[in-house]
């Protein structure tokens, strides 16, 4: 039996092009938002010979999201910023017992997700897999990657992961990503060193050389502290820069000491994050298609020894990383959705995209998608 695929969000930029990706994989996801009208109008775009059916459902609404989300159903969600919109519907397909993926880019929400979550989660069977987007499934991938490489060269110690942007700028950036960035902003984040720890966004800052020129990023918690020291034991450091900012990341990490304060003051996160929302592609809600052909992304891992020898370095490019993003939950609500929800053979609780699927399927999964290392051919 086909499960049902719920999609929260339908009605907004990301969820819109999940929608697309889904139907064009042969899926008939059912279209969930609060407002009947743009549920309507946003299904009859999509597909209008053959509208997708939609469902009415407020995610705050917890009562109703117990009642409606079951084992067999697939919950998709891109409705952000999480850290205020996420919560309730994670919360319930874990209970239920559902496959649960989100777009979510927020280092407290993953945390929460994953510490919150997971024991529930595993007990009830559902299989919740937060941040399945661009990033951070692609860091995943390379970080994993360049694991295995580097045990062939030595013993792994310390970890570093990049995410880069090529082309486009950052009025190419959604409302919903500019809004939950500002919002994080003002949280804790965290790294890891020989486990979990909480630190402020930014703390470090560092460069990466790829293909000869330089990129920088700002340090920020992702789902790769949370997975990647399972594959490899060894691991006591592990950090993630972000540098969609170019060569202001710097800047940003300087500027992000200034959290902690402005978070004490009232009504703080609120303000940022609305600000954030308005200045997220000057008012557009997102890239349009010629925008998103423009850009795409860059994701390089690398692993130290101990001694600080370089033992391995994966860097992989792709297409632009909302198009990714929807393509790479497209394809992974597909997956669940033709898997039984009762199967013994399947891990569950709170999964990363490598725990999820394997190293070898995700591998050959976003090289079919476009993501590849530097003179590789995408398989088509």
């Amino acid at each position: 039996m086909t499960r049902r695929i719920l999609l929260f969000g339908a009605t907004g930029y990301t969820g819109g092009l999940v929608a697309r990706a889904l139907i064009e994989r042969g899926e008939v996801p059912v279209l969930v938002g609060r407002n009947r009208a743009a549920l309507d109008a946003r299904a009859a775009e999509i597909k209008p010979s053959d509208p997708p059916y939609s469902m009415v459902l407020d995610v705050h609404d917890v009562g109703s999201l117990r009642r409606t989300i079951s084992a067999d159903d697939v919950i998709v969600t891109t409705v952000g910023p999480f850290h205020a919109h996420g919560r309730t519907v994670a919360e319930a397909a874990a209970e239920a017992g559902a496959a649960y993926l989100d777009s979510a880019g927020e280092p407290p929400f993953i945390r929460w997700t994953f510490e919150k979550l997971g024991a529930r989660a595993a007990q009830r069977g559902a299989r919740i897999m937060p941040g399945f987007g661009h990033e951070y499934v692609t860091g995943q991938l390379a970080g994993a990657w360049a694991l295995e490489r580097a045990a062939e060269m030595g013993v792994p110690h310390r970890l570093e992961v990049g995410y880069f942007r090529t082309g486009g700028s950052l009025c190419s950036l959604s409302r919903g990503t500019v809004a939950s960035l500002a919002g994080s902003s003002l949280e804790r984040s965290f790294t890891f060193r020989s486990g979990v720890r909480a630190e402020r966004p930014g703390a470090r800052s560092t460069s990466f050389r790829v293909d000869g020129r330089k990129h920088s990023g700002f340090s920020i918690g992702t789902t790769e502290h949370l997975t990647l020291p399972e594959i490899s034991p060894s691991l006591q450091e592990l950090d993630v820069y972000l540098g969609w900012f170019g060569k202001a990341s710097p800047l940003l990490s300087r500027a992000s000491l200034a959290g902690p304060v402005l978070s004490r003051l009232p009504g703080a996160k609120r303000i940022v994050t609305s600000v954030g929302s308005h200045l997220g592609g000057l008012g557009k809600p997102g890239p349009d298609g010629p925008e998103r052909d423009q850009s795409g992304v860059i994701v390089t891992a690398r692993v130290f020894a101990k001694t600080k020898q370089k033992l391995s370095e994966v860097t992989l490019s792709g297409p632009n990383g909302y198009q990714l993003t929807a393509e790479l939950l497209a394809w992974a609500a597909t997956v669940e959705s033709h898997a039984s929800a009762r199967s013994v053979h399947r891990r569950t609780g709170v999964l990363g995209a490598v725990q999820a699927y394997g190293l070898g399927v995700l591998r050959d999964t976003c090289l079919h998608l476009g993501v590849a290392e530097p003179g590789t051919v995408p398989v088509s």
